[in-house]
């Protein structure tokens, strides 16, 4: 693999080990140790809230639906099914809660109708009822799933709610996001330390990691033994021209015996 290819492996492992620690930190954070994850919103105070069963049988796991009010407001709840909560409601003023959005653990609601419902409490449908003053809660378990739940005054009138809450829980969801956050930073470490092992290098530090191939050089300092060449006889090669200076001598000889013979012969002419 190349070193390109490396280093972009690496960056993408990071950037997805840093989302996963995101994502996974996000979610410990808001479900905390019991896995519980709380989401919120404030009804219209003109209109009777019901919550569908997309929300509460979404998850299989129980649902609490807590609904809040001033201190000494009367607070009605019942739970029964999606028709027969629609039946009773009919085509009055209504705010309907039919999902959520994680990213800011709110609810998503609509609202419809107009008019006031009959009285509730009354009528023989529900499945399960609560009543209390300022705070009331209601749990739906899956087993009668689908469900819906319907808050309201006792007389069927809107109440004022200045909060309404739906609790899901369920312990494995902390697990699974601390796995989520652990898996993250074992990526991200991953991924730096491949885009440390792979950075540009310096002209600087290439050159003093080339240096070790080049200090390995002395082996080859057996080279003193050309050294001893000079000690050879090449340098008396000079020496052969020592017998030139030694050519004038004949021509001495000849002049002697020139003069021997000149003196010879002048001593013959008489």
């Amino acid at each position: 693999m190349s070193m390109v290819a490396k280093r972009v492996l690496s960056a993408a492992l990071t950037v997805i080990g840093l989302g996963l620690v995101v994502v996974g930190a996000w979610f410990t954070v808001h479900l905390g140790s019991s896995g519980s994850a709380t989401l919120r919103a404030t009804p219209a105070g003109e209109a009777l809230v019901v919550v569908e069963p997309s929300l509460l049988n979404r998850v299989d796991a129980p649902a609490t639906v807590t609904a809040y009010a001033a201190p000494g407001t009367a607070i009605w709840m019942g739970r029964t099914t999606p028709t027969d909560a629609r039946a009773i409601v009919g085509a009055a003023d209504r705010t309907t809660v039919t999902g959520a959005h994680v990213r800011d653990w709110s609810l998503v609601s609509t609202r419809a109708g107009a008019g006031t419902a009959p009285q509730l409490a009354g009528a023989d449908i529900w499945r399960q009822t609560a009543t209390g003053q300022g705070r009331v809660h209601l749990t739906v378990e899956q087993s009668g799933a689908p469900e819906s739940v319907v808050v309201a005054a006792p007389d069927g009138s809107p109440v004022d709610l200045t909060r309404l809450t739906v609790t899901v829980e369920r312990k494995t969801w902390f697990f699974q996001a601390l796995l989520v956050t652990l898996v993250g930073l074992l990526a991200t470490a991953t991924g730096v330390a491949g885009l440390w092992q792979t950075r540009p290098r310096r002209a600087g530090q290439a050159a003093t990691q080339s240096e070790p191939a080049t200090q390995s050089e002395p082996a080859t300092q057996s080279e003193p033994a050309t050294q001893s060449e000079p000690a050879k006889p090449e340098p008396a090669k000079p020496e052969p021209a020592k017998p030139e200076p030694a050519k004038p001598e004949p021509a001495k000889r000849d002049t002697t015996t020139d003069s021997t013979t000149d003196t010879t012969t002048e001593e013959v002419s008489p």
